[in-house]
């Protein structure tokens, strides 16, 4: 069961992996680098007012990131280690037998391919370019597990889509022998101004001049299914709207920066009156 549950984690990720690889716009960097400014220490959450908890702590080798370890209440809970050929990663795996493989051509991605424990294919995401953008991504599902409906709802997509929403894909997901899902992407700049994927449509304004300490940065992991849309562009934005269908959630971000990064992440979402309120806290090295 502790696996199946790991396996619905994993899916789920699955969709912000996807989603985050979009932020490889530049055509100096090449895709699967990640050289941010400051290097992430520790990261601390704390949601409606209440205790402030570590979630994540990042350890590095020199510029690159070795290894992040994920907490729950206090508790170390899992742990992805990341694994080079030279700058580039080619590789993510977690200790409990899952990895993502990562493929390219050139400087730009070619397909990354998931695998559960014992080498199992789970799923693999494929990428169209226009010029040094990525256009589309196409994520194609090999295992169905019907447990991942709670698991999604809990994950990435839980976090940004309202409780209808979370349905539609759930049920793509719990209920096919194979799953294609294709996103389409647009931008405004170095920043993602919209995106399309599975009837949902989200658009991005108001982005501040400072810089996004987890651009470039497209973490696989099978615990951590928390990845937002913080990651998804070179600068940080101000405001995204969420809508499927009749259901809109907006919601707003304030920043704090240390010189050019921030330091605290305010955020408020908003749908049908109601918010709900979190704040990231970010200690670098």
């Amino acid at each position: 069961m502790k696996n199946m549950k790991k396996l619905s984690v994993f899916l789920s990720t699955i969709f912000a992996i996807a989603i985050v690889a979009a932020s490889f716009t530049s055509c100096e960097d090449p895709a699967g680098v990640y050289k941010p400014g400051k290097q992430i220490s520790k990261i601390y959450e704390t949601e409606l007012g209440g205790a402030e908890f570590l979630t994540q702590e990042w350890k590095w080798d020199g510029k690159k990131v070795s290894s992040i370890s994920y907490f729950f209440a206090g508790q170390v809970y899992g742990k992805d280690e990341f694994v080079y050929d030279g700058d580039r990663i080619v590789k993510i795996r977690d200790d409990h037998g899952y990895y993502a493989d990562y493929e390219y051509n050139d400087k730009q991605f070619k397909t990354i391919k998931y695998y559960g424990p014992g080498s199992v294919p789970l799923a693999k995401v494929e990428f169209q370019y226009e010029g040094n953008k990525i256009s589309v991504i196409t994520l194609t599902q090999f295992e169905v597990d019907k447990n991942l409906t709670g698991m999604i709802e809990r994950g990435f997509m839980g976090k940004l889509l309202p409780k209808e929403g979370m349905k539609v894909v759930s049920e793509k997901l719990d209920n096919q022998s194979k799953e294609v899902i294709v996103t389409t992407l647009s931008y405004e700049g170095e920043n993602i101004s919209a995106l399309t994927t599975a009837g949902f449509l989200f658009t991005y304004s108001e982005y501040d001049t400072y810089s996004n300490v987890w651009y470039n940065f497209f973490p696989f992991s099978s615990y951590d299914a928390e990845v937002n849309s913080r990651v998804f562009s070179k600068n940080n934005p101000g405001k995204i709207t969420n809508k499927f269908g009749e259901i809109t959630i907006t919601t707003s971000y304030i920043y704090t920066y240390d010189g050019n990064y921030p330091v605290t992440i305010k955020e408020k979402s908003t749908h049908m009156g109601t918010d709900i309120e979190t704040t990231t806290r970010i200690v670098y090295n």
